[in-house]
């Protein structure tokens, strides 16, 4: 009888050495994975101002301006990488121009610079139109005008009627013939998708319809 009580007490004291060893091991493993939830929270997280990995459907850039230490400032985050914009003239996406910018903005001031002669044109183009170029055999059509380009995720469009992010969609043509087509940006001139070995276009900056 006492070499049985002494087994029951044996049995006992391991059953409950073993319980506390996997408490121990569940208390760990849950330590682990709040490391890991919170080392995935640290991956994710992204600079201030950049365009949210998923989940948005809009990416825009607006006005930066030089301040007296260098620093850009703006009316709202800016995408300096313009993610997404079409390359080499090639609009991949569709060009929707809200109503109230076509109403507010009929035309378009732009400069024609030859580089061969080295000369520059200024040209008032009618949006929609084409405009032809005195002196040439060229003409410029305006194909849309967007004070606030906004890439989406399908689409181009005007944030607001505002010249925050003045951008042309413009077509040179040679005796009614397209020759270059492209995107030519009034602030952020390095994302111009519009390109011809002699013929640049220019927007310049925009403040008020004309």
């Amino acid at each position: 009888m006492k070499i049985y009580a002494v087994m029951i007490v044996i049995l006992v004291v391991l059953g409950g050495f073993i319980s506390c060893n996997k408490q121990e091991e569940k208390k760990e493993t849950g330590r682990v994975e709040e490391k890991k939830e919170a080392k995935t929270a640290e991956e994710v997280a992204v600079p201030a101002g950049h365009p949210p990995v998923s989940g948005t459907a809009e990416h825009s850039m607006v006005t930066g301006r030089e301040t007296a230490d260098g620093a850009k400032k703006g009316s709202e985050n800016i995408d300096e990488l313009a993610v997404g914009h079409p390359s080499g003239g090639d609009v991949k996406r569709d060009v929707r121009v809200p109503d109230e910018v076509k109403s507010k903005w009929k035309t378009i001031s732009l400069k024609l610079l030859d580089k061969e002669k080295k000369t520059e044109s200024q040209i008032i183009a009618a949006v929609g139109k084409e405009t032809p170029i005195k002196g040439t055999k060229l003409a410029i059509k305006v194909v849309a005008f967007l004070p606030h380009y906004t890439m989406y995720d399908t689409y181009i469009s005007s944030k607001s009627n505002e010249p925050l992010n003045p951008a042309v969609l413009v077509e040179l043509l040679e005796r009614g013939k397209g020759v270059a087509k492209g995107w030519v940006f009034a602030n952020f001139t390095t994302f111009n998708s519009y390109k011809h070995a002699r013929y640049e276009i220019v927007l310049p900056a925009i403040s008020s319809p004309r």
